[in-house]
């Protein structure tokens, strides 16, 4: 079963921080990291683990021995919070487009630097087009 990315938790997101430092890790590996800060069940790391390989945010494979999982990160973290971003969005334009509209408008033109940010961006995605 593929979960679509809706959020990422904050348990899946510390987990996704180690394997974005590390670059590859085992369930044992993930766990005695976070053990550093508190105290998690190994059970619970190996069911956080599960959740992100269906959500498609991690891979993994066994290893040489063929006696445990080695994890991986499929996307960066700035590509996962591009496609959370996205998602969202989609949803709140889908759903309410017009108060999305009026509020990331009002939002991001609080100050002239948010302004000349948006005009640049826009400029750079005309020049693409």
């Amino acid at each position: 079963m593929v979960k679509d990315i809706k959020n990422i938790g904050f348990l899946e997101e510390k987990v996704l921080n180690i394997l974005w430092d590390k670059k590859e890790a085992t369930a044992r590996e993930i766990w005695k990291a976070l053990k550093k800060d508190k105290e998690y069940a190994y059970s619970t790391i190996r069911t956080i683990l599960t959740r992100l390989v269906e959500k498609k945010v991690i891979s993994q494979k066994m290893d040489e021995d063929k006696r445990m999982y080695i994890y991986t990160p499929i996307l960066t973290k700035n590509e996962l919070e591009r496609k959370i971003i996205k998602r969202t969005l989609d949803n709140l334009l889908e759903r309410f487009e017009k108060s999305t509209i009026s509020y990331l408008v009002e939002r991001l033109s609080e100050s002239d630097e948010d302004i000349e940010k948006i005009k640049k961006k826009l400029e750079e995605m005309k020049k693409d087009v």
